[in-house]
This record gives C-alpha cells, sequence and structure tokens, in this order.
C-alpha cells in the first residue's frame, strides 16, 4: 500500500480529499478490522453508494452528517461538571443513582430508599456523570461514522477531542472504575449493577477504529485510551464490583461480557476475551432463553418489552464478540433446545403486529427497539426477511450506535457473504 504523509494533502480541495479518501478506502487491498461492526457491510457500502455518498443523495447519511454537524458545538463531557464529590473525595470518580429507587414516604427523611422498578425517580437525572456520560456516547459513534462516510476532518477532530476529554486530559477525565455507580441513599455507595451505565463501552474499539485515519487521532492518543481500557478491565475483573455484576443473573451479566469482551480483544488480550467467553455461555445463553425462545427473567419486569429487546441486543453483542474469538454461537442450543435465534422469533410477531404484547409494559412500546437485532441476524443467518422487517420498524431507538445498516436493502444480505471482510 502506498502511503501519503497528512500534512502533504493540506492543499488539497475539500472535494478533491473527499474523493480521494473514499476511493483509497473503497479500493485498499486490505479492508479495515472491526471487533463488532460488519467491515464487510461497510465496504459493500461504500463501493455500491460512492456516488450517492459523493452528492448527498442517501438520505440516511445526510440525516447522519446533519446529526453530526449539531455536535461539532456540543461537550466537550467530563465527569468533573458535577457539583459535589463523591466519597473518596475525587472529583474524577464516576458516581451515578440508581434510577428506581425512590424515598420511603412513610419514613421523615426518606430512607433508606425503596424500589419501584421502571419508574424513574427525577433525582437520579441530578447526577450528572450518567447525563455526561450518556451525551458523550450518543456523540461519538455519530462523528466517527460521519468522519468513515465522508472524510470529513472535522467529525473526527471532534470526536477525538471528546475521547481525549473523557478519557485522557489529566484535569477532565474519568478514573478507570465505577465504585460509585448506581448508589441507593440509605443503602449503599454504589453497587456492581452500576457497570450497565457503561454497557456502549463496547462500540468504543470500533468508534476509533473509524478515526484511525485521521490526522487528529494519534498514536499517543490510541496508546492512552486502550491504557485507561486495561486498567478499567482490570477493575471489571477483580473488584467485588465487577464479580457481582458478571453473575448478576439477567441483563446485567449479558452486558457485562458484552462489553468485556470487546474491550479484552481491543487491548490485545485474547485469553482474558476467551476466559470471559468461558464464563459468558452458560450464564447467558444457558440460563436466560427458555424453550420458546422467552427471556423469563426480563420478562418479569415492568418494563417487560423494552427489556427483553435490550437484553437480546446484549446477547446479539456478545455473539459478535464470540465471532473474533472464533468461537461462534449462532447456532447453540441450550439444554432447553433454544438459542439466539428462538429469542429474536419470540419477539419478531409482536414488532410485526401479529400478535399484542401480553406482559407488563408501563410506558408505551417502541417495537423499532429490535431493529439492530434483526439486522444483524439478517447478516448472521443470511435471511434477507429479518432485513426487510427492521427496515419497516418505525421508532426512536434502533437498539444499535451506527446507521450504515439501515441502508441494506434485503436482497443484499445475501450478497455481501461474510461478515468479517476478506482481502
Amino acid at each position: 500500500m502506498c502511503f501519503i504523509r497528512k500534512e502533504a494533502l493540506a492543499w488539497l480541495s475539500p472535494k478533491l480529499l473527499l474523493i480521494l479518501f473514499l476511493f483509497s478506502r473503497c479500493h485498499a487491498p486490505v479492508p479495515e478490522e472491526f471487533i463488532l461492526e460488519d467491515a464487510a457491510l461497510l465496504q459493500h457500502i461504500k463501493v455500491t453508494y460512492l456516488g450517492d455518498i459523493q452528492e448527498g443523495n442517501l438520505p440516511e447519511i445526510v440525516r447522519l452528517t446533519e446529526s453530526a454537524d449539531k455536535l461539532l458545538d456540543e461537550g466537550p463531557f467530563s465527569v468533573t461538571k458535577k457539583s459535589s464529590t463523591p466519597p473518596s473525595g475525587d472529583i474524577h470518580d464516576y458516581t451515578s443513582m440508581g434510577p428506581y429507587w425512590w424515598p420511603d414516604p412513610e419514613k421523615e427523611d426518606g430512607l433508606p430508599y425503596i424500589r419501584r422498578d421502571g419508574e424513574v425517580n427525577p433525582e437520579s437525572r441530578e447526577y450528572t456523570d450518567k447525563q455526561e456520560m450518556g451525551k458523550l456516547l450518543n456523540a461519538l459513534p455519530v462523528l466517527a461514522e460521519a468522519y468513515y462516510f465522508t472524510g470529513e476532518e472535522k467529525y473526527a477532530e471532534h470526536c477525538a477531542n471528546l475521547i481525549r476529554a473523557w478519557f485522557l486530559d489529566p484535569s477532565t477525565k474519568m478514573n478507570p472504575n465505577l465504585n460509585y455507580a448506581q448508589r441507593i441513599p440509605g443503602r449503599t455507595e454504589g453497587r456492581g449493577i452500576g457497570i450497565i451505565d457503561t454497557r456502549k463501552f463496547a462500540h468504543l474499539p470500533d468508534i476509533v477504529k473509524m478515526i484511525a485515519t485521521s490526522r487528529h487521532w494519534s498514536q499517543a492518543d490510541q496508546d492512552g485510551l486502550e491504557e485507561w481500557l486495561r486498567a478499567y478491565m482490570d477493575w471489571l475483573v477483580n473488584s467485588e464490583h465487577g464479580k457481582d455484576e458478571a453473575i448478576h443473573g439477567n441483563n446485567h451479566s449479558t452486558w457485562y461480557f458484552a462489553q468485556t469482551i470487546p474491550l479484552s480483544i481491543f487491548v490485545g488480550n485474547k485469553s482474558r476475551a476467551d476466559s470471559l467467553a468461558e464464563k459468558g455461555i452458560p450464564l447467558i445463553l444457558e440460563e436466560m432463553i427458555e424453550r420458546d425462545g422467552s427471556q423469563p427473567k426480563e420478562l418479569a419486569r415492568t418494563r417487560s418489552w423494552d427489556y427483553s429487546a435490550m437484553n437480546l441486543v446484549g446477547i446479539i453483542t456478545f455473539a459478535l464478540g464470540l465471532e473474533q474469538l472464533e468461537n461462534p454461537v449462532w447456532e447453540y442450543q441450550n439444554q432447553h433446545g433454544a438459542g439466539i435465534r428462538d429469542a429474536l422469533e419470540y419477539l419478531i410477531p409482536y414488532a410485526n403486529g401479529d400478535k399484542a404484547w401480553e406482559h407488563e409494559q408501563i410506558n408505551e412500546i417502541d417495537y423499532s427497539k429490535l431493529k439492530y437485532s434483526l439486522q444483524v441476524a439478517a447478516r448472521a443467518y443470511q435471511y434477507p426477511d429479518y432485513q426487510e422487517l427492521a427496515n419497516n420498524l418505525k421508532g426512536e431507538d434502533g437498539g444499535g450506535v451506527f446507521v450504515y445498516r439501515n441502508l441494506m436493502k434485503p436482497s443484499e444480505i445475501t450478497v455481501v457473504k461474510e461478515r468479517t471482510a476478506n482481502p
């Protein structure tokens, strides 16, 4: 491959730079390598829609760049913006409150708080670390994907700045632990359950891979982020909170493994990733899916559709991570004779309108929460009908963090056969 110094490109016009950027990526002899994202599909979209991307003819990409443009004025986000200091005395320690815990009306001071499942206490939103991190993890994939498809450096530059502020800058960074996540007033200053707050960290490796060619992302940035994530992984695996979360037994366990495996792969610790996979398979695939494909522990919640769909996204993410370990589980059948596809098929009749949801759901159902699981399953099982249903689902929450899968037509699912692109 021929390499050109980034400084030598400074004199070129933005339009010519975009053409060169897209051409070089579409014709690179070795495609980008991702962990959870579909390298072959991303490359297929770039090759197929090169002209449309250049001319702004793809509504999905136009909406993506419009969203990215708005984000350029947002941030940086930081744990140091909170008004109260954590019990440690270190403002860099992340702090949040369990969302479903409320003052006890029978106690004068309301303590200890009591649980009201599915009902969010507005007080929990006053813990700004969770709000800041939510904004960060919503912004990063938009900016990274906008850069990946357009080559416009402004998106990569802002994405890199946001990453540095949260993970690397000594004055604003978060410490690599969740010791004080999801505290409950009057009960505890932190819980293992709080680890689910960082579930979208699973996508950080691929976000970084999308901006890796930018002049705004340096080797020092890469090394610094990997160092932070190694420290965080050590905490996740060795702390009491981490150990508790791993065996919690419902979506918390799923998302524990769904984030720790991709992060372990990213920092080069394959042996740890393999060990986590071995521990996760029985806890997730054996314990969480019944013979009919239902997820009993999620159906027991007051927002049973939301939790069933959310846990399935976690299971799908777990399976994608295991693909990188050459340990595919798409066809895995548990002791009940059920697997991932059964869990998806259980939810499909409700999403496509054939059946009305029969379980407790205290807020309005958003069937689009099944979209991402359908899109990934369409590729995993080479089943275009899943993509067709995904394309027809309308709603605010598709379950994924990137938009490129929305561009796929059902007829293309079997054309691009391998999820991991080969040179």
